[in-house]
Protein backbone atom coordinates (compact mmCIF):
# COMPACT_ATOMS: atom_id res chain seq x y z
CA UNK A 1 0.00 0.00 0.00
CA UNK A 2 2.66 2.51 1.05
CA UNK A 3 6.10 2.88 -0.45
CA UNK A 4 7.73 3.07 2.95
CA UNK A 5 6.78 0.59 5.71
CA UNK A 6 6.73 3.36 8.34
CA UNK A 7 4.73 5.86 6.23
CA UNK A 8 1.56 5.55 8.31
CA UNK A 9 3.47 5.95 11.56
CA UNK A 10 5.32 9.04 10.25
CA UNK A 11 2.09 10.65 9.06
CA UNK A 12 0.47 10.08 12.45
CA UNK A 13 3.45 11.62 14.26
CA UNK A 14 3.47 14.71 12.05
CA UNK A 15 -0.31 15.23 12.26
CA UNK A 16 -0.55 16.64 15.80
CA UNK A 17 2.55 18.80 15.32
CA UNK A 18 1.14 20.16 12.06
CA UNK A 19 -2.21 20.93 13.66
CA UNK A 20 -0.52 22.65 16.60
CA UNK A 21 1.61 24.74 14.22
CA UNK A 22 -1.44 25.82 12.20
CA UNK A 23 -3.34 26.75 15.38
CA UNK A 24 -0.35 28.76 16.62
CA UNK A 25 -0.16 30.59 13.29
CA UNK A 26 -3.88 31.40 13.38
CA UNK A 27 -3.62 32.65 16.96
CA UNK A 28 -0.64 34.86 16.07
CA UNK A 29 -2.44 36.34 13.07
CA UNK A 30 -5.61 37.06 15.04
CA UNK A 31 -3.87 39.83 16.97
CA UNK A 32 -2.62 41.57 13.84
CA UNK A 33 -5.98 43.17 13.02
CA UNK A 34 -5.62 45.86 15.67
CA UNK A 35 -8.15 48.67 15.66
CA UNK A 36 -7.88 49.31 11.95
CA UNK A 37 -10.76 48.90 9.60
CA UNK A 38 -11.02 45.36 8.32
CA UNK A 39 -13.08 44.74 5.21
CA UNK A 40 -15.53 41.88 5.55
CA UNK A 41 -15.68 39.92 2.35
CA UNK A 42 -16.61 36.51 3.72
CA UNK A 43 -19.24 34.71 1.71
CA UNK A 44 -19.57 37.62 -0.71
CA UNK A 45 -21.64 39.83 1.60
CA UNK A 46 -22.92 42.68 -0.49
CA UNK A 47 -21.05 41.51 -3.58
CA UNK A 48 -24.11 41.80 -5.78
CA UNK A 49 -24.61 45.43 -4.79
CA UNK A 50 -20.90 46.27 -4.80
CA UNK A 51 -21.15 47.50 -1.22
CA UNK A 52 -18.14 47.01 1.05
CA UNK A 53 -18.66 46.50 4.76
CA UNK A 54 -16.10 47.18 7.45
CA UNK A 55 -15.62 46.02 11.01
CA UNK A 56 -16.62 49.45 12.37
CA UNK A 57 -20.12 49.23 10.85
CA UNK A 58 -19.45 51.45 7.84
CA UNK A 59 -20.53 50.65 4.31
CA UNK A 60 -18.82 52.11 1.29
CA UNK A 61 -19.03 52.11 -2.47
CA UNK A 62 -17.34 53.91 -5.32
CA UNK A 63 -19.76 55.35 -7.87
CA UNK A 64 -19.09 56.36 -11.45
CA UNK A 65 -20.81 59.69 -10.92
CA UNK A 66 -19.79 63.18 -9.92
CA UNK A 67 -19.77 64.22 -6.27
CA UNK A 68 -22.80 66.53 -6.77
CA UNK A 69 -24.75 63.65 -8.33
CA UNK A 70 -23.87 61.30 -5.46
CA UNK A 71 -24.68 64.02 -2.89
CA UNK A 72 -28.12 64.56 -4.41
CA UNK A 73 -28.76 60.80 -4.59
CA UNK A 74 -27.66 60.46 -0.94
CA UNK A 75 -30.13 63.13 0.08
CA UNK A 76 -32.87 61.30 -1.81
CA UNK A 77 -31.91 58.08 0.00
CA UNK A 78 -32.14 59.79 3.38
CA UNK A 79 -35.49 61.30 2.41
CA UNK A 80 -36.84 57.89 1.35
CA UNK A 81 -35.75 56.47 4.69
CA UNK A 82 -37.27 59.40 6.65
CA UNK A 83 -33.88 60.37 8.06
CA UNK A 84 -33.50 64.10 8.74
CA UNK A 85 -30.41 65.90 7.43
CA UNK A 86 -28.80 68.04 10.13
CA UNK A 87 -25.85 69.52 8.24
CA UNK A 88 -23.60 69.33 5.21
CA UNK A 89 -20.00 70.44 5.68
CA UNK A 90 -16.55 70.20 4.11
CA UNK A 91 -13.80 68.37 6.01
CA UNK A 92 -10.33 67.91 4.49
CA UNK A 93 -11.58 67.82 0.90
CA UNK A 94 -14.43 65.48 1.79
CA UNK A 95 -18.08 66.46 1.95
CA UNK A 96 -19.80 65.20 5.11
CA UNK A 97 -23.56 64.85 5.43
CA UNK A 98 -24.74 64.49 9.02
CA UNK A 99 -28.23 63.20 9.66
CA UNK A 100 -30.29 61.73 12.46
CA UNK A 101 -33.14 59.30 12.80
CA UNK A 102 -34.99 58.59 16.03
CA UNK A 103 -32.08 56.79 17.68
CA UNK A 104 -29.27 56.73 15.12
CA UNK A 105 -26.63 59.28 14.14
CA UNK A 106 -25.77 59.01 10.46
CA UNK A 107 -22.63 60.30 8.76
CA UNK A 108 -22.08 60.10 5.02
CA UNK A 109 -18.68 61.01 3.61
CA UNK A 110 -18.35 61.81 -0.09
CA UNK A 111 -14.90 62.01 -1.62
CA UNK A 112 -14.52 63.08 -5.24
CA UNK A 113 -11.78 60.90 -6.67
CA UNK A 114 -12.01 62.81 -9.95
CA UNK A 115 -14.77 64.64 -11.84
CA UNK A 116 -16.72 61.46 -12.62
CA UNK A 117 -15.88 59.09 -9.74
CA UNK A 118 -16.97 59.49 -6.12
CA UNK A 119 -16.41 57.30 -3.11
CA UNK A 120 -19.16 57.19 -0.49
CA UNK A 121 -18.90 55.88 3.06
CA UNK A 122 -21.95 55.71 5.33
CA UNK A 123 -21.84 55.10 9.07
CA UNK A 124 -24.81 54.69 11.39
CA UNK A 125 -24.23 54.76 15.15
CA UNK A 126 -26.69 53.87 17.87
CA UNK A 127 -24.25 54.99 20.55
CA UNK A 128 -20.51 55.14 21.11
CA UNK A 129 -20.11 51.36 21.10
CA UNK A 130 -22.97 50.10 18.89
CA UNK A 131 -22.83 50.64 15.13
CA UNK A 132 -25.70 49.78 12.81
CA UNK A 133 -24.16 48.18 9.72
CA UNK A 134 -27.56 47.28 8.24
CA UNK A 135 -28.71 50.91 8.15
CA UNK A 136 -25.39 52.06 6.70
CA UNK A 137 -25.66 49.41 3.99
CA UNK A 138 -29.24 50.42 3.19
CA UNK A 139 -28.24 54.08 2.81
CA UNK A 140 -25.56 53.12 0.27
CA UNK A 141 -27.98 50.84 -1.59
CA UNK A 142 -30.72 53.50 -1.65
CA UNK A 143 -28.16 55.99 -2.97
CA UNK A 144 -27.23 53.53 -5.70
CA UNK A 145 -30.89 53.08 -6.59
CA UNK A 146 -31.43 56.86 -6.74
CA UNK A 147 -28.40 57.21 -9.02
CA UNK A 148 -29.66 54.47 -11.30
CA UNK A 149 -33.04 56.20 -11.51
CA UNK A 150 -31.29 59.49 -12.24
CA UNK A 151 -28.77 58.24 -14.76
CA UNK A 152 -30.50 55.19 -16.20
CA UNK A 153 -32.28 55.89 -19.45
CA UNK A 154 -33.60 59.37 -18.69
CA UNK A 155 -31.49 61.16 -21.27
CA UNK A 156 -29.66 63.17 -18.64
CA UNK A 157 -32.84 64.65 -17.14
CA UNK A 158 -32.90 64.28 -13.38
CA UNK A 159 -35.58 62.23 -11.70
CA UNK A 160 -38.24 64.45 -10.06
CA UNK A 161 -37.23 63.39 -6.55
CA UNK A 162 -33.60 64.34 -7.24
CA UNK A 163 -34.69 67.79 -8.35
CA UNK A 164 -36.76 68.22 -5.15
CA UNK A 165 -33.88 67.03 -2.92
CA UNK A 166 -31.29 69.30 -4.52
CA UNK A 167 -33.55 72.35 -4.54
CA UNK A 168 -34.00 72.16 -0.76
CA UNK A 169 -30.29 72.87 -0.16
Amino acid sequence: MHDHPNACRLARRRGPACRAGVLALIAACAGLGGCGTVALTALGIGASAGVNHTANGSSSRTFTASAPQVRTASLVALQRMSIAVESIEQRDGTEVIKAKSADRKIEIELEAMNKSTTQMRATAKHNLFVHDAATAKEIVEQTQQALQTRLGGRGGNPAPELVRASSRL
